[in-house]
Protein backbone atom coordinates (compact mmCIF):
# COMPACT_ATOMS: atom_id res chain seq x y z
CA UNK A 1 0.00 0.00 0.00
CA UNK A 2 0.80 3.63 -1.52
CA UNK A 3 -0.07 6.59 0.77
CA UNK A 4 -0.34 9.41 -2.15
CA UNK A 5 1.19 13.30 -2.03
CA UNK A 6 -2.08 13.92 -1.70
CA UNK A 7 -3.21 11.72 1.40
CA UNK A 8 -0.18 12.72 2.76
CA UNK A 9 -1.26 16.70 1.80
CA UNK A 10 -4.21 16.13 3.66
CA UNK A 11 -2.79 14.64 6.73
CA UNK A 12 -0.71 18.10 6.79
CA UNK A 13 -3.20 20.15 6.60
CA UNK A 14 -5.16 18.17 9.00
CA UNK A 15 -2.69 18.62 11.45
CA UNK A 16 -2.00 21.95 10.77
CA UNK A 17 -5.96 22.47 11.64
CA UNK A 18 -6.11 19.86 14.72
CA UNK A 19 -3.37 22.73 16.27
CA UNK A 20 -5.70 25.37 16.10
CA UNK A 21 -8.30 26.32 18.69
CA UNK A 22 -11.46 24.26 18.47
CA UNK A 23 -14.22 25.50 16.01
CA UNK A 24 -11.99 27.70 14.48
CA UNK A 25 -12.27 28.33 11.02
CA UNK A 26 -8.82 28.74 8.83
CA UNK A 27 -8.18 29.67 5.72
CA UNK A 28 -7.04 26.92 3.48
CA UNK A 29 -4.65 28.99 2.02
CA UNK A 30 -2.90 29.88 5.02
CA UNK A 31 -2.89 26.21 6.08
CA UNK A 32 -1.59 25.25 2.62
CA UNK A 33 1.68 27.74 3.85
CA UNK A 34 2.00 26.15 7.05
CA UNK A 35 1.68 22.74 6.05
CA UNK A 36 4.16 23.29 3.57
CA UNK A 37 1.15 22.22 0.60
CA UNK A 38 1.16 23.44 -2.77
CA UNK A 39 -2.30 25.48 -2.54
CA UNK A 40 -3.78 24.29 -5.46
CA UNK A 41 -3.69 20.99 -4.00
CA UNK A 42 -5.16 21.93 -0.65
CA UNK A 43 -8.52 23.14 -2.66
CA UNK A 44 -9.17 20.02 -4.16
CA UNK A 45 -8.49 18.12 -0.86
CA UNK A 46 -10.62 19.99 1.19
CA UNK A 47 -13.30 19.08 -1.18
CA UNK A 48 -12.82 15.40 -0.49
CA UNK A 49 -12.04 16.52 3.27
CA UNK A 50 -15.11 17.77 3.23
CA UNK A 51 -16.83 14.89 1.14
CA UNK A 52 -16.03 12.42 3.93
CA UNK A 53 -17.24 14.90 6.67
CA UNK A 54 -13.80 15.51 8.42
CA UNK A 55 -13.98 19.14 8.08
CA UNK A 56 -16.45 22.19 7.66
CA UNK A 57 -16.55 24.94 5.68
CA UNK A 58 -17.55 28.41 5.86
CA UNK A 59 -17.83 30.60 3.78
CA UNK A 60 -17.16 34.49 4.12
CA UNK A 61 -15.04 37.10 4.67
CA UNK A 62 -14.11 35.11 8.22
CA UNK A 63 -14.68 31.92 6.66
CA UNK A 64 -12.22 28.50 6.12
CA UNK A 65 -12.55 25.52 7.32
CA UNK A 66 -12.43 23.52 10.63
CA UNK A 67 -12.48 19.85 11.96
CA UNK A 68 -16.03 18.72 12.57
CA UNK A 69 -15.25 16.85 15.65
CA UNK A 70 -12.05 16.76 18.09
CA UNK A 71 -8.79 15.87 17.09
CA UNK A 72 -8.31 13.01 18.91
CA UNK A 73 -11.34 11.26 17.67
CA UNK A 74 -10.33 11.71 13.87
CA UNK A 75 -7.82 8.65 12.98
CA UNK A 76 -5.42 8.37 9.99
CA UNK A 77 -7.53 5.58 8.64
CA UNK A 78 -10.66 7.34 8.45
CA UNK A 79 -8.36 10.02 6.39
CA UNK A 80 -6.59 7.47 4.19
CA UNK A 81 -10.05 5.86 3.15
CA UNK A 82 -11.29 9.09 2.36
CA UNK A 83 -8.60 10.09 -0.12
CA UNK A 84 -7.38 6.35 -0.90
CA UNK A 85 -10.31 4.05 -0.28
CA UNK A 86 -10.11 1.09 1.58
CA UNK A 87 -6.71 0.39 2.86
CA UNK A 88 -5.20 -2.76 1.06
CA UNK A 89 -1.36 -3.84 0.51
CA UNK A 90 -2.72 -6.34 -2.34
CA UNK A 91 -4.82 -6.51 -4.72
CA UNK A 92 -6.61 -9.80 -4.41
CA UNK A 93 -7.89 -8.73 -0.83
CA UNK A 94 -9.44 -5.64 -2.02
CA UNK A 95 -11.30 -7.56 -5.15
CA UNK A 96 -11.21 -11.35 -4.85
CA UNK A 97 -11.97 -11.97 -8.38
CA UNK A 98 -8.57 -10.33 -9.20
CA UNK A 99 -6.72 -13.31 -9.06
CA UNK A 100 -6.86 -16.86 -10.07
CA UNK A 101 -5.97 -18.94 -7.02
CA UNK A 102 -8.32 -16.99 -4.62
CA UNK A 103 -9.21 -20.12 -2.60
CA UNK A 104 -5.90 -21.91 -3.01
CA UNK A 105 -3.69 -19.33 -2.76
CA UNK A 106 -1.22 -19.92 0.34
CA UNK A 107 -0.10 -16.29 0.79
CA UNK A 108 -3.31 -14.51 0.48
CA UNK A 109 -3.93 -15.39 4.34
CA UNK A 110 -0.66 -13.28 4.97
CA UNK A 111 -2.28 -10.26 2.92
CA UNK A 112 -5.05 -10.17 4.89
CA UNK A 113 -3.88 -10.26 7.98
CA UNK A 114 -1.19 -7.43 6.95
CA UNK A 115 -3.97 -5.55 6.25
CA UNK A 116 -5.59 -6.14 9.37
CA UNK A 117 -2.26 -5.02 10.97
CA UNK A 118 -2.12 -1.73 9.10
CA UNK A 119 -5.51 -1.08 9.52
CA UNK A 120 -5.52 -1.27 13.35
CA UNK A 121 -2.24 0.79 13.39
CA UNK A 122 -3.46 3.99 11.47
CA UNK A 123 -6.87 3.30 13.70
CA UNK A 124 -4.66 3.99 16.39
CA UNK A 125 -3.68 7.01 15.44
CA UNK A 126 -5.15 9.96 15.80
CA UNK A 127 -4.71 14.05 14.74
CA UNK A 128 -3.85 14.97 18.28
CA UNK A 129 -1.09 12.92 18.69
CA UNK A 130 0.50 14.10 15.20
CA UNK A 131 -0.59 17.52 16.55
CA UNK A 132 1.68 17.24 19.40
CA UNK A 133 4.43 15.59 17.94
CA UNK A 134 5.22 18.47 15.53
Amino acid sequence: MDISRRTDYAIRLLTELARQPQGVAVSVRQLAEEGAVPYAFARGIQRDLSAAGLITATRGAHGGISLSREPRSITLLEVVEALQGDVSCSVCTKDPEWCKRMGGCRVHRVWREMDAMVRKYLAEQDLAGLAKSI
